[in-house]
């Protein structure tokens, strides 16, 4: 037997992202063939019927797409931005699969979204903060030591 174990593609980044990518495509695809089959029998079309949830949806999409550029933009600039665009690409992405689900089932469609707004507002609160270290850093580098509302410096380990 050979001590050369091939890496498993699993765990690595690429391939986290790749499979997310995947998923996000699986569930969009599924909502909008149900989505399908239930207006078939309709003489409206869901963009009749719920065009907010429609427009939004497009604009999450639209949303999805562009942070997927941009976060490929950064990875190979090797930024330290891609997490928190990331972040906006995984909740994008969401968003759109939440509008489809409510235009499908409106009752559980605002079930679910009540729990991707409460991830949302968690993720954007741990965003804003690590933003906030950062601009303090930059900051404090900038006009020499500068006290953030924390109380530490930016440029020393907190205690």
């Amino acid at each position: 037997m050979s001590d050369s174990h091939s890496p498993n593609l699993a765990f690595e980044k690429e391939s986290i992202h790749i499979v997310q990518h995947e998923v996000f495509a699986l569930i969009l695809k599924t909502l909008s063939d149900h989505i399908i089959v239930k207006f078939r029998s309709i003489q409206a079309s869901p963009m009749d019927t719920h065009h907010l949830a429609m427009f939004i949806f497009l604009l999450a999409l639209l949303t999805y797409a562009t942070a997927v550029v941009v976060e490929v933009m950064l990875r190979a600039s090797e930024s330290i931005y891609h997490t928190h665009v990331g972040n906006i690409r995984l909740f994008a992405g969401g968003l759109a699969a939440v509008l489809l689900l409510s235009v499908l089932d409106p009752v559980l469609g605002c079930i679910i979204s009540v729990i991707w707004v409460c991830l949302f507002v968690k993720i954007a609160y741990e965003s804003l903060q690590e933003l906030y270290r950062i601009l303090c850093q930059m900051m404090s580098r900038l006009r020499g030591s500068v006290r953030c509302l924390g109380g530490e410096e930016p440029n020393q380990p907190p205690a």
